[in-house]
């Protein structure tokens, strides 16, 4: 018997289930494959995603799974063991296959999880990152509201002590001032990231020309890079390429990894968008000749809080990965010490919605 649940609904769930999830279709594509999947098989989904399972090498283990008796004749599998080599390694799993229909009950997928007790740790440490996500989007608005009231007071009578010391002539306080000027502007961009993590957020969707919309950023930032002494190059399409998304919201995170990118970089460097398009994705990389990260650095990235500048809030990269998974997207980044960074971001294409839908 097939279980019937649309491919949307059963993404979010893959994604949160701590084991690696592979979802493949009758004609062996793979169609979902959830971040356990990814660390287990070291393969990001926009490699495997939409292509038959014997053309990845990597995938080879799943062969010798039962799928194509799932697929074939609607078999189910539950709580198997068996010693997969992955990697070189071999690995003793546990593993279910189940069929999966449409809503007019036609088998349509086969969907593998596959347990191990080494995949729990990533699950433990995303479901955490999760937590604290939560946990800061807890925070009242109107809480963040009554923070931000008595600091404008001060921030007031900071500048009339400021005027009244700069009449007087005297330099010391007038410092003081300032200091406590630039704090108090510190705290309200703080405040200013948790009301982007806290409020309740207007997911306004558009089909969006992302090749326009890339050109609008790096006019925006035209200005920016001139003062910084960065060059824009970019390597754009002549084609419209179309998503659905929230175009200012992605206007954000573009921004966000660009200015990041400028004040990584020394005057002369080199920031680079890149666009490119598959039958699953839609690839925008930003790329940056700065002095590249720390494979601890990475780790932490989007971690809220995490940030390795003086007035960094930490809350920046944290508040661009929530717009891409609000997106069913995904933000990866890459980096070598010295050399520079790449911000990859990677949005569902049209062409692998509708094929969803049509299926």
């Amino acid at each position: 018997m097939t279980t019937s649940i649309y491919t949307k609904d059963l993404e979010v769930i893959c994604d949160a289930i701590p084991a690696a999830v592979i979802a493949v279709d009758i004609n062996f594509r793979v169609r979902i494959f959830n971040p356990l999947a990814e660390a287990l098989f070291d393969l990001g989904r926009h490699n495997v995603l939409g292509r038959v399972v014997n053309e990845i090498a990597a995938l080879e283990p799943l062969r010798e799974l039962p799928i194509g008796e799932t697929l074939e004749r609607e078999i189910s599998y539950l709580s198997q063991e068996k010693t997969l080599q992955i990697n070189g390694q071999p690995l003793p799993v546990t593993f279910d296959i189940i069929p999966l229909s449409d809503p007019g009950n036609q088998l349509t997928k086969a969907l593998v999880i596959i347990k191990n007790y080494n995949l729990g740790r990533p699950a433990e440490n995303h479901l955490h990152h999760l937590e604290i996500l939560a946990n800061i989007g807890r925070m009242n608005a109107s809480t963040i509201h009554e923070i931000r009231n008595p600091l404008t007071s001060i921030s007031g009578f900071i500048q009339l002590l400021e005027v009244r010391a700069s009449r007087q002539d005297d330099q010391t306080a007038v410092n003081y001032c300032t200091l406590i000027t630039n704090e108090i502007t510190h705290i309200n961009n703080i405040l200013s990231d948790f009301l982007a993590l806290a409020k309740p957020q207007e997911n306004k969707i558009d089909k969006i020309d992302i090749v326009q919309l890339v050109r609008d950023v790096l006019g925006f930032m035209y200005g920016e890079a001139r003062l910084f002494q960065i060059s824009l190059l970019r390597a754009l399409p002549d084609k419209p390429i179309y998503i659905l998304g929230n175009g200012e919201k992605i206007k954000e995170v573009l921004i966000n990894i660009c200015r990041n990118a400028f004040q990584s970089m020394s005057p002369g460097g080199i920031l680079t968008i890149r666009i490119s398009e598959s039958s699953q994705n839609v690839h925008i990389a930003v790329t940056d000749t700065g002095h590249g990260m720390t494979d601890e650095t990475i780790a932490n990235i989007f971690k809220p809080f995490f940030t390795t500048k003086e007035t960094g809030t930490g809350l920046g990269l944290a508040i661009c990965q929530r717009i891409m998974l609000d997106h069913r997207g995904e933000i990866q980044v890459e980096s070598e010490l010295d050399k520079g960074s790449t911000f990859s971001l990677l949005f569902p294409s049209l062409l692998s919605q509708d094929s969803e839908t049509a299926s």
